[in-house]
């Protein structure tokens, strides 16, 4: 999946990432994502410095949660289904 900034009007990409789950009461960072978020783990982050919506303890940004290999919730809106995404992280990783 593509991450997409949730920074108005920015929607570049910031990131390839899989999501854990879209159930409203998993926990992230000790807070239920809630309707409006999915919980992802960062494959491959794109901009490093893109601030998290919501930030974790030691986790502030995407690189953060991509080095730390930490879950994080994500705005359903901003996640986008590319069919390239899977095979582009492969292939980056060969």
């Amino acid at each position: 999946m593509v991450l997409k900034s949730a920074s108005y009007p920015n929607k570049e990409i910031v990131a390839y990432a899989n999501i854990l789950s879209s159930n409203p009461k998993e926990i992230v960072g000790g807070v239920e994502i809630g309707k409006q978020f999915y919980k992802v783990r960062i494959n491959h982050p794109v901009i490093q410095d893109e601030p998290l919506v919501r930030p974790t303890s030691g986790c502030k940004k995407i690189s953060d949660a991509h080095a730390k290999r930490a879950p994080i919730a994500w705005p359903l809106i901003c996640v986008c289904y590319n069919k390239l995404s899977t095979y582009i992280i492969y292939l980056e990783n060969l």
